[in-house]
Order: structure tokens, then C-alpha cells, then sequence
């Protein structure tokens, strides 16, 4: 357990870190983005398509690759053995500033190029926490388009991120999910897989463990997905979600010694 807590106990100073980091960005973001109308919001909306499909927010390419430098030092400090990557990595990413776009454009994703996949994992991670406060400044602005109790799917209504975490509100017991991206929160059903929308109660269960309070940990037999969940009747209150995913890295590797897994959810290569 010891080593396990220095690793939680690392990876919660880097990320701690990392948000201040990125919310010290937010005021020197544009809130000022074109705006589809809402009838074209309702109607995309309800076939399904989370709003970054179709509308793409401005991006300050000089800012991005500013907070891209920060987030390498940042990560650098933290993990000095990843030195020689983080160069490769910034090299890369100040010759093709447009990466930061195809991020948008293409569903989060983008293809690296050979002299860089052994790096795929830790560059991915750059870029998505590089885009993270334009994300979220973003969301904050297209949250009224959104009607929260329409939506009820199991990805985000804002940038379509897959949840990693999810709360049952204390006032109701309705469960929230959490955007990991975007910070976007938005209800869903309660007893359905999040990963491939198994709804057979027999096929999915919790476990809790006590030295984390709070937390249940919803698993599903057929896909074999899990994802955490915080109850707010159990708990006595929580930090940031990003924080609060990485301080709970106990109950990952609880799961993952069950054979559960949480696709794309890793916390740093």
C-alpha cells in the first residue's frame, strides 16, 4: 500500500498542479464564439449529435501552444524520465500548431506520425489537457442550448467525452455524469452501463470499499466496463472531479484486478 499511496500521492500533486495551471488560463480565453441558432441546437441535439459535431468554437492557436510549453514543464518536473519524450513531443507540436484543431474537428483524435508512436500515449495527454480550459470555457457558453433532461445519453452533450466518474445527487438520488474533458454535467439513467448500455440489473453491480467513503464502484459482466460513482448521501463532500478521480485510484485498481476496464481512461503514461 505504500507504494501505491506514493504514486496516488504524485499523481495528485502533478494534476493539483496541472488544473491550477489551466484555470489560470481561462480568463485570457475568447468567450466571445459564433452561435448556431437554437432550433438547429434542439434539432442536431435530439438525433443524437453532441455540439462540437457541428459547432466548432475559435481557438487561439499562440495561446494553446503557450499552455502546451507550461503543461510539458509541468509534466516534466513531475516525471523527469519522460524528458527525452516531452522534447520530441514539443518539437512536434510547435511544427504543426494545427493538431490542437484536428483535435476538435476530428472526435478528439488525431494520427501521429511514425517517428512518434512510440509517444502516442503521452502526447495524446498534452493535447487533450492543453484543450481542456478552451473546452470547458466553451462549454460554459453553450450550456444554455442544452437541455439538461432531454439529452440522457451516455456521452457528453457539449464535446461527446465518455464519462469517467458520476455522482447521485443527494436531493433526488439522480445520477449525474461527469464530462472529463469539458467539465460538462448532465443526468442519465441509473442502472445502465455507461460504456454500452447494458440494462440488465442482473448483469451489473457496485462494490464499495471502506476506506474510500463515499464512492461506489458500478461494474458491468457483460462488457466488462466499470465506472465510479460518488453518493452523495454517503459521502461528506468531494474535491475537483479530476482530483477526485485521481485520489481514487484504489478503486481502478480493485477493478482492474477484477478484469473491468474503463476504455480511454487512463490518468498519465
Amino acid at each position: 500500500m505504500t507504494e501505491l499511496n506514493n504514486i496516488i500521492e504524485g499523481a495528485f500533486n502533478l494534476f493539483a498542479e496541472l488544473l491550477a495551471l489551466q484555470e489560470s488560463y481561462l480568463p485570457r480565453i475568447s468567450s466571445s464564439q459564433p452561435s448556431p441558432s437554437q432550433e438547429e441546437v434542439e434539432r442536431r441535439l435530439g438525433q443524437g449529435e453532441n455540439l462540437l459535431s457541428f459547432y466548432l468554437p475559435l481557438v487561439d492557436l499562440c495561446l494553446c501552444s503557450e499552455l502546451q510549453q507550461e503543461i510539458c514543464r509541468l509534466v516534466s518536473k513531475h516525471r523527469p524520465e519522460k524528458n527525452f519524450e516531452l522534447e520530441k513531443i514539443g518539437a512536434y507540436l510547435a511544427a504543426h500548431p494545427r493538431v490542437y484543431e484536428d483535435f476538435l474537428k476530428q472526435n478528439r483524435s488525431f494520427s501521429p506520425p511514425a517517428d512518434l508512436r512510440e509517444e502516442t500515449g503521452l502526447l495524446d495527454f498534452i493535447v487533450y489537457q492543453t484543450m481542456r480550459p478552451f473546452l470547458q470555457k466553451f462549454a460554459l457558453q453553450a450550456r444554455s442550448l442544452i437541455q439538461d433532461e432531454q439529452w440522457m445519453r451516455d456521452y457528453c452533450p457539449v464535446c461527446g467525452e465518455k464519462p469517467l466518474l458520476s455522482y447521485l445527487r443527494r436531493e433526488d438520488g439522480k445520477r449525474v455524469l461527469v464530462c472529463p474533458l469539458c467539465a460538462t454535467e448532465w443526468c442519465y439513467r441509473y442502472l445502465v452501463c455507461t460504456w454500452c448500455g447494458n440494462e440488465e440489473h442482473r448483469s451489473l453491480r457496485y462494490f464499495e470499499v471502506a476506506e474510500i467513503t463515499g464512492y461506489e464502484v458500478y461494474v458491468c459482466e457483460k462488457c466488462r466496463g466499470y465506472l465510479k460513482t460518488y453518493n452523495e448521501k454517503k459521502g461528506t463532500g468531494h474535491d475537483d472531479w479530476v482530483l477526485e478521480d485521481v485520489r481514487t485510484l484504489l478503486l481502478d485498481m480493485i477493478a482492474f484486478r477484477e478484469g473491468f476496464t474503463r476504455p480511454g481512461g487512463k490518468i498519465l503514461q
